[in-house]
């Protein structure tokens, strides 16, 4: 089997897994701290600190893209996560996949220059090169899976090397950089020959700059959607429990399954010091939900031109999780807090729509995002614009990708508002 052919749709599954409305003045709190054998457990309640009328606020104060019109500013497939980084001077770059280059521009959004393009060579991408991060020296990292290598480029924008990427490892979910220049990556384990199953669970691995890994500062807990994935066997669970996790500006990880309101902490050496907990019902996914989204994906791969034969064979390997998960992404925010994306499900995005109403499970994220501060307390809900998805913190700025009506996408740059609490 060639493993190298798997890597376009491992991507896609990689992607699509991990799958202020607020609340006049603060409140008292009414969750409780306590410690559990050196490790702090926070438990909030259903009641938020931020009581009615009061909250954080956001606002658009930047948007880069066109529908018609110059080049640079179309964006073809800009993907979720790590596809946008800012350099210490605020330039802004951007990974476009389907371009399979890195645009740059300034603070104002004006465009700079193009870094690499379409290749195998020095400075050049696949089509699956998906991330970018720009380091403390601003130094700038594209992982590219197709190519199974890191491509650098010196901050004046020159390519300037390479090093691998240990597919046999597990494939590398997701990557990040934290505030000391550390490369992580999140390895998925899968059962295709050539890769480690990584039964344990997905470890969180610090690379150096030759692709050896240096050090694990978190292991995930194995994510259940995918049962099976050979050319044989495709077996998927919709909805089922997956790990997701962001790093805070000293290091720290940040890490939960999304079937349970249970965040762990872990300090950059890698040892759990806090547990976050709220209360939270789990939503159903009910019979007439599953009848819908299976309806919508048929249709869907049809739409792509798939053969018939591939999606009864897609079709007959999905399954559904019995709840929703309790959130979607989590991610580390401005004044050093934790932000975790409410769910809904397809009764919430159904209401008011007509009984042809189609529901993308992969797009269960609402724009509302539960906030918790530096202690673990839950402060209250901020909401963000609709098909907006953050990408970024840079102080009181979130950066991320926004589509319209017609999936056109836009690099947008928020400024949060955080004076109303």
């Amino acid at each position: 089997m060639n493993t190298r052919s798997k890597f376009p749709i491992l991507l896609l599954l990689v992607s699509a897994i991990p799958i202020l409305q607020a609340c006049g003045d603060a409140g008292a709190w009414e969750g409780t701290i306590a410690d559990s054998a050196g490790v702090t457990v926070v438990h909030n309640t259903a009641t938020p600190i931020w009581r009615a009328g009061a909250g954080w606020t956001v606002a658009e104060d930047l948007r880069i893209g066109t529908v018609a019109g110059d080049p640079e500013y179309q964006f073809g497939q800009i993907m979720p996560l790590s596809s946008i980084d800012v350099d210490s001077q605020g330039n802004i770059y951007v990974m476009d996949l389907q371009a399979q280059e890195a645009r740059v521009f300034d603070a104002t959004g004006q465009y700079v220059k193009t870094l690499g393009g379409p290749g195998a060579g020095p400075g050049e991408f696949s089509q699956q090169a998906a991330f970018i991060f720009v380091d403390q020296q601003d130094r700038i990292l594209v992982p590219d899976l197709g190519l199974q290598r890191v491509t650098m480029f010196t901050s004046a924008g020159e390519a300037s090397g390479s090093f691998p990427i240990q597919i046999q490892a597990g494939v590398p979910a997701r990557w990040t950089v934290d505030a000391q220049g550390r490369i992580m990556a999140q390895l998925r384990g899968l059962n295709v020959e050539g890769v480690a199953s990584l039964e344990e669970g997905d470890p969180i691995v610090v690379y150096d700059t030759t692709g050896a890994v240096v050090d694990t500062v978190a292991l995930l807990p194995k994510g259940q959607t995918i049962e099976g994935l050979t050319e044989e066997e495709f077996s998927m669970v919709l909805f089922a429990p997956e790990p997701v996790w962001d790093l805070d500006a000293a290091g720290s990880v940040y890490y939960a399954m999304n079937d349970q309101y249970r965040i762990l902490v872990n300090n950059p050496e890698g040892v759990l010091t806090r547990v976050i907990t709220r209360e939270v019902e789990n939503k159903p996914v009910e019979e007439s939900d599953q009848t819908a989204i299976l309806r919508t994906m048929r249709e869907q791969y049809a739409q792509f031109g798939v053969p018939p034969a591939q999606i009864e064979f897609i079709m007959g390997g999905i399954r559904f999780a019995e709840n929703y998960p309790v959130f979607g992404l989590i991610f580390y925010g401005p004044g050093e807090t934790l932000w975790a994306q409410r769910i809904r499900s397809a009764r919430d995005l159904a209401e008011g729509a007509d009984e042809d109403f189609e529901f993308n499970p992969q797009e269960i994220g609402s724009p509302e995002w539960e906030v918790f501060d530096n202690q673990g307390r839950w402060l209250g809900v901020v909401t963000l614009p609709d098909r907006f998805a953050p990408v970024k913190v840079d102080g009181d700025h979130l950066y991320g990708v926004w589509s319209d009506e017609l999936d056109v996408q836009y690099v947008v740059r928020l400024l949060v508002d955080r004076t109303n609490t």
